[in-house]
């Protein structure tokens, strides 16, 4: 989508996201909690589930500059909270994250790099993926680990629904595409796009049906594409936010981006 070639496309989901940041600045969040893809560039080597990031910047592509990230002081407590909670987690210092953060970042805040933010990276493309049920879970977690934070939290997860990205499936030993196996995976991409599931997955958030995602099994990731593995950071940050009705969502098939793009949001009840 930030390809000068493709950038007008997509019109009625740039509509949506200018809602989410209306929806954003009249919440007004003290602390954003932000659950992100990577594309093989943190998680190239090494793939936990999920990684906190203490401090870091983004890797400038796709028009994305190198920005330092302004992690929250409260990662470390809530990083370690987590671990004392059975979560699984592993912790990056001075590390890069990719356009699945850094994006995001750009489309929703003016001044991205004054977000008060924490952010986990969910590996949600290389071998070996967890089940979506778990992303459930860990945010659940997240959630009741943030319960005493006596301040406004956002919680977004950022990625796609179905797509099929030109990067190998997840297995041991994957590599990166040639430009050869690109040119192939592109060509039948859009054969992946599925707007009557991305929909329906749309849809039961509106009515807060707390099963969408952890239900899915990894079959009906597989048929929508290796992209489509990236709702598990939906799946995390609904959970966090307690998976409540969806106040607003938005849908657009962008054939160019040979993606479906899709947004929603919502508010929480106050927990007491």
């Amino acid at each position: 989508m930030a390809l000068p070639e493709r950038s007008e496309a997509g019109y009625e989901y740039r509509a949506a996201v200018e809602e989410a940041k209306r929806f954003i600045h009249e919440f007004g969040p003290d602390l954003v909690v932000m659950f992100a893809p990577d594309h093989m560039n943190l998680l190239n080597q090494v793939r936990p589930p999920f990684t906190g990031i203490l401090s870091g910047d983004t890797v400038p592509e796709f028009g994305i500059p190198r920005l330092e990230l302004n992690v929250h002081p409260i990662a470390q407590t809530l990083f370690q909270d987590l671990v004392t909670m059975d979560v699984d987690l592993a912790v990056g210092e001075k590390v890069s994250v990719d356009h699945g953060l850094g994006l995001t970042l750009l489309q929703l805040f003016g001044d991205p790099g004054s977000v008060p933010l924490v952010p986990i990276i969910v590996n949600a493309i290389g071998y070996p993926l967890f089940p979506v049920a778990r992303a459930r879970r860990v945010g659940e977690q997240v959630g009741r680990a943030l319960q005493a934070y006596d301040e406004k939290v956002l919680f977004i997860g950022t990625g796609g629904l179905s797509h099929n990205p030109p990067f190998p499936a997840p297995a041991p030993g994957a590599r990166r595409f040639t430009a050869e196996e690109r040119a192939e995976s592109l060509a039948t991409a859009l054969d992946y796009l599925d707007p009557a599931w991305d929909r329906e997955l749309l849809a039961k958030m509106a009515v807060g049906d707390a099963d969408c995602f952890s239900s899915l099994s990894q079959a009906d990731i597989d048929a929508r594409g290796g992209g489509a593995n990236e709702v598990r950071t939906w799946a995390a940050a609904w959970a966090a936010g307690g998976s409540p009705a969806a106040t607003f969502t938005g849908y657009e098939v962008v054939e160019p981006w040979i993606t479906g793009m899709g947004v929603a949001f919502g508010t929480a009840p106050i927990r007491l």
